[in-house]
Order: C-alpha cells, then sequence, then structure tokens
C-alpha cells in the first residue's frame, strides 16, 4: 500500500477543497466576489482557497457553504475522494 507523505496530503487536501469550492462557485453561477459578498470571506482568501495555497478553517467553510447553498459535508466527501484517487 502506498502512503501519502504529510506535505503531499496537506497539498492533496489543499488541492481538492479549492476545486471543489471552486466548482460550487461555477455551479451556482457566482464571482468570487459576488461569493465574497455572500459569504463574508475576502476575495483574495477565496482565491488562495482556489489557487489550493490554503485551505479554509471550519468558520470559512461554513460561510462558504452556507453562501453556495450546500453542505460542509458535501465539500470534505467530494475533497477526501479526490484525495483517494490521486493515491
Amino acid at each position: 500500500m502506498v502512503h501519502m507523505d504529510l506535505n503531499d496530503l496537506h497539498d492533496g487536501i489543499n488541492r481538492a477543497v479549492g476545486d471543489e469550492l471552486r466548482a460550487a462557485r461555477a455551479r451556482r453561477g457566482l464571482t468570487r466576489p459576488q461569493l465574497a459578498e455572500a459569504s463574508g470571506v475576502a476575495v483574495s482568501t477565496i482565491q488562495r482557497f482556489e489557487r489550493a495555497e490554503r485551505s479554509p478553517d471550519m468558520h470559512q467553510l461554513f460561510a462558504l457553504c452556507n453562501a453556495l447553498d450546500i453542505s460542509p459535508l458535501e465539500i470534505m466527501d467530494r475533497a477526501v475522494q479526490l484525495v483517494k484517487r490521486s493515491r
């Protein structure tokens, strides 16, 4: 069985969460500024998430998911599945 090292896992999670947030935003037809307005999360922070430079903390994730009308569990489940496939 191949195991990802901690840095690879961290990067994979950031990438998967960012990809899922970007996809959810696109499905809703929202721009980053519109999502920022609806969620209270800064545009530059959303950009960092979508570029996989960092992952949202729990408060940010809940605010973004609320604005996107999706469950945080849905984002996390999709992210976990992406990370598992990349192993």
